[in-house]
């Protein structure tokens, strides 16, 4: 068994929010960025923030945003923690630890020397994901698995493209410390499909706790 937290990202309504925590979700992400599909003002966030036990730890996504709106933002959801999807430089994972967030930021793999900025990386954790140039993420497709780091990773987040058809392939392979999920329990962007998080999740349980 290889014990991972479970990330549903890129979550948009209460309903789905409610539901993923009954199942056993371990994180919710919710995207700040206007150009995403699945964007998520300040109001539907406080919303389903309502809905969560605390338990069910609350992720702000962030695209290449000022560190002020950030922490604006932050401060008023009470969030856990501050995922960076964009180009943000290294010196904001720190300044926002400073502030007492825990740090989330993503990395484009596509080849092994990609890893070196995730090893110099101080974030809390690092997350894996496939991108393209008109999708920074939830592009649902997986970056090649074929390439991966030399060492396990420790605090790794495992993203891009996962689904109930790969989710224990790529925990095999990467042993991560979470499996970040979003268009693979979705029937369309930001609407998540009771039935895929129901097997998602039930897979995720039967990979980590052998249920």
């Amino acid at each position: 068994m290889s014990r991972f937290s479970v990330k549903v990202c890129g979550v948009t309504r209460t309903k789905d929010a409610t539901l993923i925590a009954r199942l056993g979700s371990d994180m919710v992400g919710m995207i700040f960025y206007r150009k995403s599909k699945r964007f998520v003002t300040q109001k539907a966030a406080r919303e389903i923030i309502g809905v969560l036990p605390p338990t069910v730890s609350r992720v702000g996504v962030f695209v290449d945003e000022s560190l002020s709106k950030i922490l604006r933002i932050a401060d008023k959801l009470r969030l856990d923690y501050i995922q960076l999807h964009g180009c943000e430089p290294a010196s904001y994972v720190t300044k926002l630890q400073r502030e007492g967030y825990r740090v989330i930021k993503a990395f484009a793999i596509k080849a092994r020397v990609d890893y070196r900025a995730v090893k110099r990386s101080r974030a809390d954790l690092c997350l894996l994901d496939h991108r393209t140039e008109q999708l920074v993420g939830g592009t649902g497709k997986s970056f090649d698995w074929q390439v991966r780091p030399q060492r396990k990773i420790n605090n790794l987040v495992l993203a891009g493209g996962i689904t109930v058809d790969n989710v224990a392939k790529g925990v095999e392979l990467f042993e991560p410390l979470v499996v970040d999920v979003n268009s693979g329990v979705e029937t369309r962007p930001g609407i998540k499909s009771n039935t895929r998080l129901k097997v998602f999740i039930a897979e995720c349980d039967r990979i980590r706790y052998g249920k």
